[in-house]
């Protein structure tokens, strides 16, 4: 193959990616409601997403609710999204993600769940946030014993 063609090819499957919509869904901060609690969302650290299989995105104020919305869908999501916490605003799959139980601080549902990207430093991440490092079957597990109920009475946000 030429280096012409190589280019060519490259360039076919980079446009086929990016013309995907495989990105991460938006989020619009102080005005979308979450999926399951109804609180707005506006902590930029817990925010995630989900997209169901029909297409629709699903939005979510915090982890827990997000666990709580997935365990109650009878066809499970075609992809999942969590807020990196050392980079807030910026969703990343569920499967890069470690999860933690802050000691310190609390999400807007009260449960303390935190996600960060996998290629952050674990040792850090454990120092900084306190419980973990929790997959997402962990975290499911705990939200399904504990329950996933707003923290705040509904209509405060």
């Amino acid at each position: 193959m030429t280096r012409r063609e190589l280019m060519a090819v490259g360039m076919l499957v980079a446009g086929g990616l990016t013309g995907c919509g495989g990105g991460p869904p938006q989020i619009a901060w102080n005005s979308d409601a979450c999926d399951f609690c109804r609180m707005t969302i506006s902590e930029r650290r817990f925010a995630a997403a989900a997209i169901t299989s029909t297409g629709r995105t699903v939005r979510f104020d915090a982890i827990e609710c997000l666990a709580g919305w997935v365990m109650a869908q009878p066809q499970g999501p075609t992809a999942i999204w969590v807020t990196d916490a050392e980079r807030p605003g910026t969703l990343i799959p569920v499967d890069n993600a470690r999860f933690f139980r802050a000691v310190s601080g609390h999400s807007p549902m009260g449960k303390g769940f935190i996600a960060v990207a996998t290629t952050h430093n674990l040792k850090q991440m454990v120092a900084k946030y306190g419980e973990g490092p929790l997959t997402w079957d962990q975290i499911r597990g705990i939200v399904k014993r504990e329950g996933a109920t707003p923290a705040h009475p509904a209509g405060s946000n």
